[in-house]
């Protein structure tokens, strides 16, 4: 009796395997995908990606596999009636790399990326049409600013302001149209002014006043040659 309740339980379950397997990756009466989609790595049986589609469009979260298997590498999120998709991109691991939203493969609005840990936030940056646009800021894995930067249709424009981890200034940049220009202060560590100047085209530009112990040690007149000075 245990013998043919155990095959009768295997044709069930095989029925039942084969009943999802023509319920998956389905289409309407129109051709379109329709329902739980999934896609495998050719010749192999590691899942690519798994989401489900109405009439064509999808819908709720869609999850992307590396081909090793494991985490989510990638996580798509779609709203009915709204054409930005929430995107999440993973670890192997799981730990959160960066997310915000696109439209198609544009990014739109504010992004945020990680440190390792996956929950210390290490830059935010607004995008418009997927370029940058407006304050781009950099953090420390303490969680002070390490960078603050303007940007303007993808260019720098406006102020470049680089701290160290006590959260003083070291450097003061002025961009125009993605070119240094403009006055610039750079310090010490310990807050110090180190040395001052303007720039002009991308190179230093005039008279620049150099510091020691926080007195005018020199000043030097530039340009001094055709090659640009870095900083």
């Amino acid at each position: 009796m245990i013998k043919y309740f155990f095959i009768f339980f295997l044709i069930v379950n095989a029925i039942t395997i084969k009943t999802i397997a023509q319920e998956a990756n389905s289409k309407d009466e129109q051709g379109l995908r329709h329902g739980a989609w999934a896609k495998y790595y050719e010749g192999t049986k590691q899942l690519r990606y798994s989401g489900t589609f109405n009439h064509g469009k999808e819908e709720g979260t869609f999850k992307f596999y590396d081909k090793s298997g494991g985490h989510p590498v990638a996580t798509k999120s779609y709203t009915h009636g709204i054409d930005d998709i929430d995107v999440k991109f993973y670890t192997k691991v799981g730990n959160l790399i960066s997310e915000g939203k696109m439209n198609d493969r544009s990014k739109e609005g504010e992004w945020r990326y990680y440190h390792n840990d996956g929950k210390t936030i290490m830059t935010t940056e607004k995008y418009q049409n997927n370029r940058l646009e407006g304050l781009r800021t950099v953090f420390f894995e303490n969680g002070k600013k390490a960078q603050e930067t303007i940007y303007q249709n993808g260019l720098k424009e406006g102020k470049d302001i680089h701290y160290n981890e006590t959260g003083s200034v070291l450097k003061e940049f002025i961009y125009v149209n993605d070119i240094l220009e403009g006055p610039v202060k750079l310090y010490n560590y310990d807050g110090s002014l180190l040395r001052e100047g303007n720039y002009k085209a991308n190179r230093k530009h005039g008279n620049w006043k150099y510091y020691k112990n926080g007195k005018l040690d020199k000043t030097v007149k530039f340009p001094q040659n055709k090659i640009g000075v870095t900083h």
